[in-house]
């Protein structure tokens, strides 16, 4: 099994770093702050492993080094989204009130965890309650992203796939952080909750490599149509 975790692990890097190199030779500006953000992700991992080979899993600087990453990359993915839905909305009347609400849930994910959690702030409970917060608030706003773009009448396909990367990732994540606030090392729910999270951060790169492939024309373009005129 730990072979099996390992492979999905590393798998999942090299699917992330594929995405990148498909997204900076494609359309890195229209997506800068997902590019902005697997470097970011990839960045931590190396940063985690290296850590962690060299100090222990049980060292502070881990502990630090693994929850400072994950709440920084829950809040670029808010960031992320947010942009993703202005851009997705930018011709459309229901722009001012889907950003407002969305704007909305970002402060509500950002100001309950001060204000509502009676653990000890930047304690492992705390953090896997923030962490789980912040996935969870990131997946009601890839919702209404991914709405907006369904009700659209152009129909985006690539930012629809790049969505559905990002409901995979954040969805896997909110569940497992959920499910380790009142379950035990070894019960059989973790465990099926830590795979579902090993298996989304694989299929959300996956997804991201779908979306920006190069994709050949087929046939030839049609000709521009004449206009003639009935005068002659």
């Amino acid at each position: 099994m730990a072979f099996v975790s390992d492979l999905l692990a590393y798998g999942g890097t090299l699917l992330q770093i594929v995405a990148l190199v498909l997204l900076a030779s494609g359309p890195l500006t229209r997506y800068f702050p997902l590019f902005l953000y697997i470097v970011t992700l990839i960045s931590t991992t190396v940063a985690e492993l290296w850590v962690r080979d060299t100090e222990g899993i049980a060292s502070r600087n881990f502990f630090n080094l693994y929850w400072g990453s994950e709440i920084l990359l829950d809040l670029l993915l808010l960031v992320m989204i947010l942009q993703l839905t202005s851009r997705a909305l930018e011709k459309s009347p229901m722009r001012p009130q889907v950003m407002r609400l969305m704007s909305g849930v970002m402060a509500i994910a950002l100001i309950v965890p001060f204000v509502a959690f009676d653990s000890e702030i930047f304690g492992r409970r705390w953090n896997q309650s923030v962490g789980q917060l912040l996935n969870f608030g990131a997946a009601v706003m890839n919702l209404a992203l991914w709405s907006a773009l369904i009700v659209s009448r152009s129909k985006d396909r690539q930012l629809l796939k790049v969505s559905a990367g990002l409901g995979v990732l954040v969805t896997g994540a909110a569940l497992t952080l959920g499910v380790r606030q009142f379950t035990h090392q070894d019960d059989l729910l973790r465990i099926v909750a830590d795979w579902v999270h090993r298996v989304s951060q694989t299929a959300g790169p996956a997804i991201w490599c779908w979306a920006f492939r190069p994709v050949k024309k087929s046939g030839a373009e049609a000709p521009p149509a004449i206009i003639t005129s009935s005068l002659s």
